[in-house]
């Protein structure tokens, strides 16, 4: 349903097949149709396999992935992904990532579902990502370790910290597969959001249900409002400050919108350092567990904040040097400032052989 509703979005149904040639993986074929489902015309993606389902670990999906010719990006999320529903697995289960066996996840049909949700998403390069509530089925199931209450043991691990709606529809309505794709790629959940619709598709579900089963996707412009943040500080003052850049960047690399040292005098007029690290919620966890491991700090504060933000807009600009992409920002509608795009303005630099700041220099006097 989702790769069908992205596929909706995008409009090139070639690219998928282009993109999973590069997977080197065979034993499948893909069927996309447009299925009118209670009324709502919608994208289905099936895939169809050739073979018998094999059982895989989180190694082998990684070897497939790794050893294909996709995109870095594509396989960043696509390997995301898959280890967010292993640690889910894992934990439903009472064993480690290890030792999970994905059955359903490891067979072909679902390493196609994921890669090809990461091969549409890549395409569309969005800046940013909401999800509704996650909508879950009532009742009982049959899967690979019996029968079960719904949701699965996987799936309420994924949806811990995710706002949920239960239908009253006794049926599975929210697969593991489908809950680690919207977890993994979704910046923020809300039921409300102000949005300029610039296209609107639908992923088709197989089922026929007593409402129109289906997935819909929204591509727009959001209003920009005040952003809900959160900040983690620490008083460190037994720490060797050589680690502080490694500890940065990682923070960085995993989720953080910034992160600093400051430095400090604390009780008893020892030198020490704060670290402030500023990220939304969607990472607030992740990046707790890396300041206790990265850090020697014993206790972490955590501050919920809003952050006011201009609305942001980039004009590519001609100049002598090249096109270099400019930043404007605007503030009820009044410009408030106008500044060059770093990396274009370093690139033409290196170019041309000139200093970065003759080329900011051109670009200014002709803003």
């Amino acid at each position: 349903m989702i790769v069908g509703a992205l596929l909706g979005l995008v409009r090139k149904k070639s690219i998928l097949s282009k993109e999973l040639s590069k997977l080197k993986l065979s034993g499948y074929k893909i069927s996309i149709q447009e299925k009118n489902k209670r009324g709502v015309k919608a994208f289905s993606f099936v895939v169809k396999i050739k073979k018998q389902k094999e059982i895989r670990n989180l190694n082998d999906i990684y070897k497939i992935i790794n050893g294909s010719t996709l995109d870095r990006k594509v396989k960043k999320l696509s390997k995301e992904i898959f280890l967010n529903l292993a640690k889910a697995e894992a934990k439903a289960h009472k064993t480690s990532i290890d030792k999970i066996h994905f059955h359903e996840a490891g067979a072909v049909d679902s390493i196609v579902d994921i890669v090809s949700s990461a091969i549409l998403l890549d395409a569309l390069q969005l800046e940013k990502i909401y999800a509704s509530r996650m909508r879950v089925g009532r009742g009982r199931v049959k899967f690979c370790h019996g029968t079960t209450l719904l949701p699965v043991p996987a799936v309420r691990e994924l949806l811990k910290d995710v706002p949920v709606a239960a239908l009253n529809i006794n049926k599975e309505l929210t697969t593991p597969t489908g809950a680690a794709i919207i977890k993994t790629i979704a910046d923020e959940f809300t039921d409300h959001i102000d949005i300029k619709i610039e296209k609107k598709a639908y992923g088709a579900g197989k089922r026929d249900l007593k409402i129109p089963n289906v997935l819909e996707v929204v591509l727009g412009e959001v209003e920009k409002k005040n952003e809900k943040l959160v900040i983690l500080e620490t008083n460190i003052d037994d720490m060797n400050p050589e680690f502080y850049d490694y500890a940065i960047k990682k923070f960085i690399k995993n989720g953080a919108r910034d992160a600093y040292i400051q430095p400090l005098i604390m009780k008893k007029n020892r030198l020490g350092a704060l670290l402030t690290v500023i990220c939304n919620e969607k990472f607030k966890e992740k990046l707790i567990e890396d300041i206790f491991d990265e850090t020697t700090t014993f206790g972490i504060r955590v501050n919920k904040i809003l952050k006011v933000k201009l609305d942001r807009q980039i004009k590519e600009m001609k100049t002598k040097y090249g096109l270099i992409n400019i930043k404007i920002g605007r503030y009820k509608g009044k410009i408030k400032t106008v500044s060059p795009e770093y990396e274009d303005c370093k690139k033409a630099a290196i170019r041309r052989g000139l200093p970065i700041k003759k080329i900011y220099d051109e670009v200014k006097r002709n803003i």
